[in-house]
Formats: structure tokens, C-alpha cells, sequence
């Protein structure tokens, strides 16, 4: 049985290797200075070796460019928490939440008292109204109901939809789109890249009256583009969560680090978050909304005039903007927190709630 078990995992080697090698030397593009005493097909050979050695882990690229593997211990490296891991170790206690999260119309009207931005879901609504809409805000950010990592979003102005509202709406409405006002950052963040929403990711932990922050960052966008989100091409650093201060250089998620914005100039580490305790309080009464929201990776923009503004919140957070930019791992702490908060997870086997009609 163990031949027959070695000979499948062997064959499935054999037919990934192509598709990985290729999406390997995709992503290796992005990387603007080889770690010393690396090549590519080096870098690609040791990734290979990490898969082996950690097959629990499953490394993704990026997660073994931005931690960087390349040079850590085994025993190093075990000590990080991969996206795989961060999802299999939370899915227990997040999956009633997962609902009220993961659909952003849902969201928007869970979370109403957070959100003052406007939106119009296209579904429900005709094509004099979006066009309405859009002419009303100037511009408006597109998104799909279930997209992550900034999928699928798009900026749409009025001068680009005039005269063609109707086409556009029905495309659009067709894919389920939800429209947005488009939202300006406050020149505290808007100072790193105008052009994009710069968003703070605060990871909560809360149980009944029991809450505490696990992690926050700054999100940041690059290269003119519109989102914020590193697989969009934004650039991440660490914030204390006590303190509100950034600790980090930036960093991308090829694993290029940054003293200062590429565009502006602006350095991240060593600047303050303002408004620091309002957003925290505002993350801490957001999970109070419903009794099932357990860990949590909070999106809040400051608008101008110090205006806090919840964008979304997550119910399997990526642990990396915690992890990468400062290289510590977080896993057994995340996993000790999870006990400590929680007990073990056979406890929440059962949703606590049904789900929302949207």
C-alpha cells in the first residue's frame, strides 16, 4: 500500500511541476533583487524543498518570498502561520460567522451603524438609478458580492459611462455588483498613495465581553492603482496595536521592502496612526454586532475630517501584514489564543445562528 501511495504522490508531482515552475517564474518577475546567493531556478528549487518538508503548511510563493524561507531553519519556519493554517485553525469558530462577512451586501446591512458611505446593489436596483447613482458621487467603486484580495473591483466615473448607462448597468448587474461611493483617504494616509482607499486590517479576538486586538497594519496602494490590497500591488507594514505606531519598513507581496513609499516618498516606519483609540473602539463594538463574530480582520479607512469608516470585515484573516514585514511567526500564539478564547474547537462544531437572507 505505502508503493502504491508513494507512486501517486510521485505522479502527481510529475503533473504539477510544469504549472508551478511557470507560475514560479511569473511571480519571480516581481522580484526586484535576488536574496544573496540565489538564482531563480535556486529559489525555485529550495520552494520545492520547503513544499516537502512542510507539506501541513502549504506554502504558498509569496508567503515563502515575504517570510523569507529561503534563509530560515526548519524550526524557523515552523513558527510562522500560513494562510492554510490560519483557515483550517479559525474555521471552527468563524463558520457561523462566515455569512455575515463574506457578502458585502450582507455586510452593509449587518453593519449599518459603521457604514455611512452610499451603495446600491445593481441586482436590486435599474439602470436609471445606477446611472443616477454615479452621476450623483462623480465615482463609484464596482465590486463582486463575494470577491477577496481587491477581484474584480473596478472605478467607474460619470464621464466614462455617459451615454452608454444602460449596457453597462445590465453587464454589471448581470455579475451581481454591488456599487459604492468611492471613498477618499484622510491626508494622514492619502499622504502614501492618493490615488487608492489606504485601509488599516485590525485582527480582533472577542468572546461575550472578552476583547483584544491580535495584530493591525496599514495597507497601503502602489503604481497608481486603486486598491490597497497586496495581491492588487499594494504595499503592507506592522502596526503596535497598542500604540497605534508603525514598526515596520514596507514590504510587497514579491517580498520588496520599502524605507518609504516608491512613489511619494513617504517613510512608514516610526509614523503614528491618528485617531489610534476611536479605532479600536470602533473594531470593539463592530464584533459586539452579533454574538459569533470571533476572530475578525477589520478594514476601517479614515476619511477626511478624522471620519472612521468600517469597509469590510474578514472571517478567515490572513495573518501575513502581522508576520512579514517585522519576520516573527505568530503560530503558537495564534493557536494559544484561540484555546484560551475559545477552549477547544469541537466546542463550536454548531452554527449559532442561521443564515441571513440577503
Amino acid at each position: 500500500m505505502s508503493n502504491i501511495l508513494w507512486d501517486n504522490m510521485l505522479v502527481k508531482s510529475i503533473r504539477v511541476y510544469p504549472r508551478l515552475r511557470k507560475r514560479f517564474k511569473t511571480y519571480i518577475a516581481g522580484v526586484e533583487q535576488m536574496p544573496e546567493g540565489f538564482t531563480p531556478d535556486k529559489l525555485f528549487f529550495d520552494y520545492l524543498k520547503v513544499r516537502r518538508q512542510l507539506p501541513e503548511k502549504r506554502v504558498s510563493i509569496s508567503e515563502y518570498m515575504i517570510f523569507a524561507f529561503y534563509r530560515l531553519s526548519l524550526e524557523e519556519k515552523r513558527a510562522y502561520l500560513t494562510d492554510t493554517e490560519a483557515t483550517l485553525l479559525m474555521r471552527p469558530y468563524n463558520a457561523a460567522s462566515e455569512p455575515y462577512l463574506k457578502d458585502k451586501v450582507c455586510f452593509l446591512k449587518t453593519f449599518s451603524d459603521f457604514v455611512r458611505r452610499d451603495w446600491l446593489y445593481l441586482p436590486e436596483a435599474t439602470a436609471g438609478e445606477f446611472a443616477g447613482f454615479v452621476h450623483r458621487h462623480g465615482s463609484v467603486a464596482l465590486k463582486p458580492p463575494l470577491s477577496s484580495w481587491g477581484i474584480g473591483f473596478r472605478k467607474l466615473t460619470a464621464e466614462e459611462l455617459a451615454g452608454q448607462e444602460e449596457r453597462v448597468f445590465q453587464e454589471l448587474a448581470e455579475e451581481g455588483y454591488l456599487a459604492e461611493e468611492f471613498l477618499q483617504s484622510d491626508p494622514a494616509l492619502a499622504k502614501y498613495h492618493p490615488d487608492s482607499l489606504n485601509t488599516l486590517r485590525v485582527i480582533t479576538f472577542r468572546n461575550g465581553e472578552r476583547f483584544t486586538v491580535f495584530g493591525a497594519g496599514l495597507r497601503v496602494g502602489n503604481k497608481g492603482l486603486h486598491v490597497d490590497n497586496a495581491h492588487g500591488g499594494g504595499i503592507f507594514c506592522e502596526i503596535d496595536p497598542d500604540t497605534g505606531l508603525i514598526i515596520t519598513d514596507g514590504l510587497d507581496e514579491h517580498g520588496n521592502a520599502y524605507l518609504s513609499h516608491p512613489m511619494t516618498g513617504v517613510p512608514f516606519r516610526g509614523q503614528q496612526i491618528p485617531y489610534w483609540p476611536e479605532i479600536i473602539d470602533l473594531c470593539r463594538r463592530a464584533s459586539l454586532t452579533l454574538p459569533c463574530l470571533h476572530v475578525v480582520g477589520w478594514d476601517v479607512a479614515i476619511l477626511p475630517g478624522g471620519q472612521l469608516e468600517l469597509i469590510e470585515g474578514n472571517h478567515n484573516p490572513g495573518m501575513n501584514i502581522i508576520q512579514a514585514a517585522y519576520k516573527h511567526g505568530v503560530y503558537q500564539k495564534f493557536a494559544d489564543l484561540l484555546l484560551d478564547f475559545y477552549g477547544p474547537p469541537e466546542l463550536w462544531a454548531q452554527p449559532e445562528e442561521p443564515v441571513p437572507a440577503v
